[in-house]
């Protein structure tokens, strides 16, 4: 190691080492000229025209795919998720505030056919999330994988969400006599 070191530092100050082959007498050096260049002017242009200039592959995204019905059911299955998530907070809320929301709603008389899409559109996310659920927990036992069985449960998923809603929604409110 001390023979590395003293052979470097004899060649940078340009000396020859006694019985060396590295027999530099000076330390060459060469000229180097630099240039001015202006930098380019900032380009006004898009990222996504940049990227389409440069021929960059556009990344996918929701609006670059065909619907299908496997992506169609999991955006809904989230979206009724927080639609239940709104109703557990809305009803938990009026609860403590000492209101019973469903005999308040039961009050209001509103005609057999509105009383019915009413209880529709609150029972649908119940019902399809249930099912849905059940789905999935059929798919963490590695069951109805393939493609033909997704799309197979995606379509009864959608049919008892739909005759469990109906169901649901038929039901008639009692109102509560005091």
């Amino acid at each position: 190691m001390a023979y590395l070191r003293s052979l470097c530092q004899a060649s940078r100050m340009g000396l020859a080492l006694k019985n060396q082959p590295f027999q530099a007498s000076f330390i060459q050096s060469r000229l180097v000229t630099l240039k001015a260049v202006p930098a380019p002017p900032p380009t006004t242009a898009t990222f996504e025209e940049r990227n389409i200039e440069l021929k960059r592959p556009m990344s996918p995204h929701l609006l670059i795919y065909r619907p299908q019905l496997t992506s169609m059911m999991s955006i809904s299955h989230r979206i009724t998720g927080l639609a239940l998530t709104f109703y557990a907070f809305v009803l938990g809320s009026s609860s403590l505030m000492g209101v019973d929301a469903a005999t308040a709603i039961a009050t209001l008389g509103m005609p057999g056919a509105v009383a019915f899409v009413g209880k529709f559109i609150i029972a649908f996310p119940f019902s399809y999330h249930l099912v849905n659920g059940i789905r999935h927990l059929t798919w963490d036992y590695g069951l109805g994988l393939t493609i033909k069985e997704v799309y197979l449960t995606g379509y009864v998923t959608l049919a008892l969400s739909i005759l469990l809603t109906l169901f649901l929604a038929s039901k008639r409110t009692q109102k509560k006599v005091e």
